[in-house]
């Protein structure tokens, strides 16, 4: 895919913005304790495992997507994917040691809250970085590989594929921490189905696109 970087206010602020929001998406389905995102699962659960922060764990994670999507497109220029991975890192960081630390929501209705904002900010952080046409994160970049693989454009479908993907490693990960499913839950399957039409719809009203010269 050649997408043309065009350095402006709008998309600055569209590509720091979306990592910032998607930190916090992804930290309140984690203390929602319903379920968190599909691959949020993995970077949680393997965090656990290894004793590492979220960020640092979330970067090791997405460091080795990185290599398999640099392996098969042979696109060097996508190693610029490690500034994204970076920043996801630093936000996912800052919002679960700066912001919450040992916050636990006290109530079911503060969970359902915490839950449905996080489900709903994830795919909306994810498509302001994507519409800025600014280095994707690296799920972004797979996913793009495998509709350019697949010859679709079909973006909820092959995405729905990598999130149940993130989810059977999660679960893995959990119990190979002795912590059971940990993150995964009924709300990671839930965001699973979502995450992919929320993705694409957000994307439409930014008047961003995933598909273009693919």
């Amino acid at each position: 895919m050649n997408r043309k970087i065009e350095f402006t206010y709008k998309n600055n602020f569209f590509y720091f913005f979306g990592f910032f929001i998607l930190g916090f998406g992804v930290t309140s389905t984690i203390i929602s304790n319903f379920g968190a995102g599909p691959w949020d699962t993995v970077t949680k659960n393997l965090s656990v495992l290894l004793n590492l922060t979220l960020g640092t764990t979330s970067v090791i994670v997405a460091a080795l997507l990185m290599v398999v999507v640099l392996g098969y497109t042979r696109k060097w220029k996508l190693i610029f994917m490690i500034i994204p991975i970076i920043l996801v890192g630093v936000s996912l960081d800052f919002w679960d040691i700066l912001i919450f630390g040992d916050y636990i929501p006290g109530t079911i209705l503060l969970r359902i809250l915490f839950y449905l904002t996080g489900a709903l900010t994830i795919p909306l952080g994810l498509a302001f970085i994507i519409a800025s046409k600014y280095p994707a994160f690296v799920f972004d970049e797979l996913m793009i590989m495998i509709m350019a693989i697949l010859k679709t454009d079909k973006i909820a479908a092959v995405r729905v594929g990598i999130e149940i993907t993130g989810i059977t490693l999660g679960t893995i990960f959990g119990f190979l921490a002795g912590v059971g499913f940990g993150a995964v839950g009924v709300g990671s399957l839930l965001i699973a189905l979502v995450l992919g039409p929320l993705l694409a719809f957000y994307l439409k009203i930014l008047g961003g696109s995933l598909y273009e010269n693919a």
